[in-house]
């Protein structure tokens, strides 16, 4: 009988250390999750590399603006950056059209010197067209219709440095 009491004293000490380290290696894989997971957590935090395209658009811009219909003129012009849109970009005063309205463009993905201007109405003009940038200059071409006439233009942005 003093036999069986020790082999039952044996078996319960094997179960007690084999429940720990069961419980050991639980705690290890809820540790190694965790830390795994913080890690990829941060990381998807990370600030991207700061370099945003849009930065040579954004800023005050000189419009030397030639048109099939109102001959040439020059005026300022605004872009600043769409916060919805990485790509994104608003021109204002876009065709002379005011200070307050603004013409949303894009910036191709594929080549970051192209620029697009999708159709859209803008104070009942509608607007569509294209343009790159090119050493400290945007060449745009674009198309603006009335309702009654479309006017076909080609314009030149420089830095306005005033």
């Amino acid at each position: 009988m003093d036999t069986v009491v020790k082999m039952d004293a044996n078996t319960a000490l094997t179960n007690q250390i084999i429940t720990k380290k069961t419980t050991l290696n639980k705690m290890k894989n809820i540790i190694k999750s965790f830390f795994i997971g913080s890690l990829l957590f941060l990381s998807s935090c990370e600030k991207e590399d700061g370099n945003d395209i849009r930065d040579e658009f954004e800023g005050n811009w000189l419009a030397n603006e030639k048109s099939s219909l109102l001959d040439q003129r020059i005026y300022e012009v605004l872009i600043t950056k769409d916060s919805s849109n990485n790509s994104g970009l608003y021109i204002y005063n876009f065709y002379k059209i005011g200070l307050e309205q603004r013409v949303f463009s894009t910036i191709s993905s594929t080549n970051n010197n192209f620029l697009t201007i999708p159709n859209q109405t803008i104070k009942s003009y509608t607007i569509e067209g294209i343009g790159e940038i090119k050493n400290e200059e945007i060449i745009l071409n674009y198309f603006i219709n009335d309702g009654n006439e479309i006017d076909t233009l080609k314009a030149s942005y420089t830095r306005d440095n005033t």
